[in-house]
């Protein structure tokens, strides 16, 4: 499933409603659309986590919301790594 444009609180409420679950056939979720984020993202990912019975894989994650899951200490409920490259 692909996701674009922002995903914040003014869009988070909408995109919640959006049922991710293992009967839909969506286990990834592409993020590169994304165009601007705030914590209500964090929300809405760990939703559809919630929702999916098996595992969810997040791609694409801009940097924004990386650093956001960071400060939140969500990164590892969410399965959010660090991009390869990084140099922290």
């Amino acid at each position: 499933m692909l996701v674009s444009g922002p995903l914040t609180l003014e869009t988070a409420r909408e995109a919640s409603l959006t049922e991710i679950s293992a009967e839909h056939n969506v286990s990834i979720i592409d993020l590169a659309g994304v165009t601007s984020v705030d914590s209500s993202a964090l929300g809405v990912l760990m939703q559809w986590s919630r929702q999916h019975a098996g595992k969810l894989e997040f791609t694409n994650i801009p940097e924004s919301l990386r650093s956001l899951a960071d400060l939140y200490d969500v990164s590892a409920m969410l399965a959010i790594a660090a991009p390869e490259n990084s140099t922290h």
